[in-house]
């Protein structure tokens, strides 16, 4: 019993960490956006950082992925 309490709860936590991550991505993405704002390196930066996000993102839902496929 203690056992699926605990397993639950890190899926949810995984979900929490995956939302906030998907939020995180859409603000770079926006800030992307408005490139008149920020220098070449910054762009840069702020787009490694999205290719790192979305490579962390597709790996939380491999892991908690339920289902067929993928």
């Amino acid at each position: 019993m203690r056992q699926t309490i605990t397993t639950n709860f890190s899926m949810t936590t995984m979900a929490t960490q995956t939302s906030r991550a998907r939020k995180m991505l859409n603000l770079l993405k926006r800030l992307v956006k408005q490139d008149y704002l920020y220098t070449e390196e910054k762009l840069k930066e702020i787009k490694s950082q999205i290719k790192v996000l979305e490579h962390e993102i597709s790996e939380m839902e491999k892991k908690t992925f339920k289902g067929f496929g993928k």
